[in-house]
């Protein structure tokens, strides 16, 4: 196997590396989507539940239904914390993602590099073949001119 067919293969073999790092965070970033918008509907739902347990408040209550608020208002933030968790998480994720996304590209972009230097050395050694060839028949045409 010739090293240029040995590095075209390292290079497919890069780039699927690298393929499947930017799919791998696509995802990533579609989780943390997901994640974030939940965390935006806990909220919302926390600030609407409180809005109403106020109006509740000023219509009057018993003790056991403000318990009730304050208890369920108590888990709806432990929720929306366990839920800024998560998002905090694969904020963490997503970076380590793109971090492996653009190792992956850098190997990528050595060996795109690696062939490309040994491309023209390759047409530079043809050149210099085709050159001295060139001479070199320059240079009989001229003895054979010069030995009439």
């Amino acid at each position: 196997m010739s090293n240029h067919s040995s590095l075209e293969m390292l290079i497919e073999l890069a780039e699927g590396d690298r393929d499947a790092a930017a799919k791998l965070l696509g995802q990533l970033r579609s989780a943390h989507q997901q994640s974030h918008t939940q965390l935006e509907m806990l909220s919302d739902y926390r600030n609407d539940y409180l809005r109403r347990f106020e109006q509740a408040m000023q219509r009057g209550l018993t003790m056991a239904s403000i318990q009730n608020y304050q208890r369920f208002l108590s888990s709806l933030d432990h929720a929306i914390e366990h839920q800024r968790q998560q998002v905090n998480q694969h904020e963490g994720r997503i970076t380590r993602g793109m971090t492996n996304w653009q190792q992956q590209q850098k190997r990528v972009n050595s060996y795109d590099v690696l062939i490309s230097r040994r491309r023209q050395e390759a047409e530079h050694r043809m050149n210099k073949l085709e050159q001295r060839q060139s001479d070199e028949y320059a240079s009989r045409a001229t003895s054979a001119l010069g030995g009439f």
